[in-house]
């Protein structure tokens, strides 16, 4: 368990963004921002954040889990506009979604998309809807706040490891 998985841990946001990106490269997983413009490297900070303030690892089966926190507890339409308004440019990040999910299989990955909607979708629905929402594009000095002290003050309750406990789709690069 990563320590910003703990309701009340003690580290900072940006002590948190640092934490996952470790256990992204140390699973062999490509940590996105290295060769791209300004404005995604913003955006990958910002998902990065999410992972961390929502406590959830990279495994597919929570980046689906974050999907539901992120629309119904975040700024992801404020994303989405600036994107198709031709205002964002996430190529990196495009090429890398498109990869894995041709990977993983279009039949696969659906499938496992489906399965967290109904059995971890309704829980996070309900908590989404009684926070304070998350900004996408947060302020600069949150990455210096305590984890504990940004979902008291947003009134996140994130999953615990019992929450967001099921079985995992095996894949190439599947995260144990």
């Amino acid at each position: 368990m990563l320590s910003y998985q703990n309701e009340y841990c003690d580290i900072t946001l940006r002590e948190g963004i640092d934490e996952y990106r470790d256990y992204l490269k140390k699973n062999n997983r490509h940590v996105l921002g290295e060769n791209c413009s300004e404005d995604e490297k913003l955006t990958i900070l910002g998902h990065d954040a999410t992972h961390v303030i929502f406590g959830l690892d990279a495994s597919l089966e929570e980046e689906a889990m974050l999907d539901c926190w992120v629309i119904f507890g975040g700024g992801v339409f404020k994303v989405l506009k600036e994107f198709y308004k031709g205002s964002l440019d996430l190529k990196e990040t495009n090429e890398k979604v498109f990869d894995l999910v041709k990977e993983v299989g279009y039949l696969k990955y659906t499938y496992l998309y489906l399965r967290v909607i109904f059995k971890k979708w309704p829980k996070i629905f309900l908590r989404a809807n009684k926070m304070k929402k998350w900004s996408y594009f947060f302020p600069s000095d949150f990455l210096e706040k305590k984890i504990s002290t940004l979902r008291e003050d947003f009134n996140i309750k994130i999953l615990s490891p019992e929450e967001r406990k099921m079985k995992k789709i095996s894949w190439q690069r599947a995260i144990s």
